[in-house]
Parts: structure tokens; C-alpha cells; sequence
């Protein structure tokens, strides 16, 4: 029995794939993040002790403090995850994915911002931390050059 053999079209149709899918890793970054915010705030609702529940609400001294954290750390999980994974799902040209995925997102941040200003803190968690990945992808690109052409 003979082992399976790449051809051409393989890596071509498995390229294609990848690109495909750029967009949609972007999607799964925002809803991964806003994931994180819930479960925080769950969490926060599940451990609150009986005697500070007032009608199913938790009203602990910690708990408004907990839950502002919560939508920064979702915030700042949704920047980083929406640069990463389009980056990494794209078979090439990653430093440009990342930064028109940076681009867009905090172009879609601002927008929701305008609708929602409240959400200030996690707007701004979001375009800190995809910032951040944005300069991490770009340094390890460099990096990579680098060291092939030596």
C-alpha cells in the first residue's frame, strides 16, 4: 500500500480553504471573547453569597467591580483573538492580515461605541490588546525574515 501523495491541487484547494476561512476565525475570536465575559459573569453570579442576593441579583460590594472586569477581559479577548486567528488562518501575507483585521475591528468598535458609549472600557481593552498582538504578529514576522535570510 502506497502512502498518499500531495499534489498541486491539494495544496492549492487546502490553500483556498484557509483563505476562506480568514473571515470567518475572525467571527469566532469576537464570539470566543464574548464567551470569556459571560463566564466571568457567571461565575461571579454563582459564588455570590446568599445573603447578598437581592431577587436573583448579586449585590456583594465586589460585584459591580467583577462584572466591569468581566467585559474588560472579554473586551481584550476579542481584540487579541480578532488579529490572531485571521493571521494564523491565512496561508501567507499574515502581517497584512493582522493588520487589516486590527483595522476593521476597531473600526467596528468605534461604531458600536458610538451606539453603545458605555462600553468604553472594553472598546478601549479591545484595540489595547489586538494593538498588542498586531505588534507581536508584526515582530515575529520580522523575526522570521530575518532568520531565513541569514
Amino acid at each position: 500500500m502506497s502512502a498518499p501523495t500531495s499534489s498541486p491541487f491539494n495544496v492549492r484547494a487546502f490553500s483556498v480553504v484557509r483563505w476562506v476561512l480568514v473571515v470567518p476565525s475572525a467571527l469566532v475570536g469576537w464570539y470566543a471573547g464574548l464567551i470569556v465575559a459571560l463566564l466571568i459573569y457567571k461565575a461571579n453570579e454563582a459564588l455570590c453569597p446568599a445573603r447578598y442576593l437581592v431577587s436573583g441579583v448579586c449585590t456583594a460590594p465586589w460585584s459591580s467591580v467583577i462584572e466591569e472586569l468581566a467585559v474588560i477581559i472579554g473586551g481584550a479577548v476579542v481584540g487579541a483573538l480578532v488579529v490572531l486567528l485571521p493571521s494564523l488562518m491565512a496561508p501567507y501575507h499574515r502581517k497584512k492580515i493582522a493588520l487589516i483585521a486590527y483595522s476593521l475591528g476597531f473600526a467596528c468598535s468605534i461604531y458600536v461605541l458610538m451606539l453603545v458609549p458605555s462600553i468604553w472600557r472594553a472598546v478601549l481593552a479591545a484595540a489595547l490588546a489586538g494593538g498588542w498582538m498586531l505588534w507581536r504578529i508584526s515582530l515575529s514576522q520580522i523575526l522570521s525574515s530575518e532568520s531565513k535570510s541569514a
